[in-house]
């Protein structure tokens, strides 16, 4: 029982990790040692789909639970910046996932 309620959390520190991992090499760049090294992980881990599918899942469904949190009466912030990160984040997401790739392509 402990198993199931727990793996929701590690799909999604894996996803964090490998986040991170892309984030390194970006920062880091390729004409450093370790950049270079973090972004060919990092391509490898992301070619794997069925390695990251659950833990892809799992983000949204925190992503979407946030959002749900941050636009119910509930909400424990009072401004609107909560609601307009969480949306800019998806957004930033998407762009990269549907128009990024294709220039990568050319």
């Amino acid at each position: 029982m402990l198993r199931l309620v727990l793996r929701p959390f590690g799909y999604l520190a894996f996803v964090i990790a490998l986040g991170a991992l892309s984030a390194t090499a970006w920062v880091l760049g390729e004409r450093n040692d370790l950049g270079f090294f973090a972004g060919r992980l990092a391509r490898t881990m992301w070619s794997y789909r069925e390695v990251t599918r659950r833990g892809i899942q799992m983000a949204w469904l925190a992503w979407a639970a946030l959002l749900g949190l941050a636009l119910s009466p509930l909400d424990p912030l009072t401004t609107r910046w909560d609601e307009v990160v969480l949306v800019a984040l998806a957004l930033a997401v998407l762009w990269r996932r549907f128009f990024a790739g294709r220039q990568a392509g050319r």
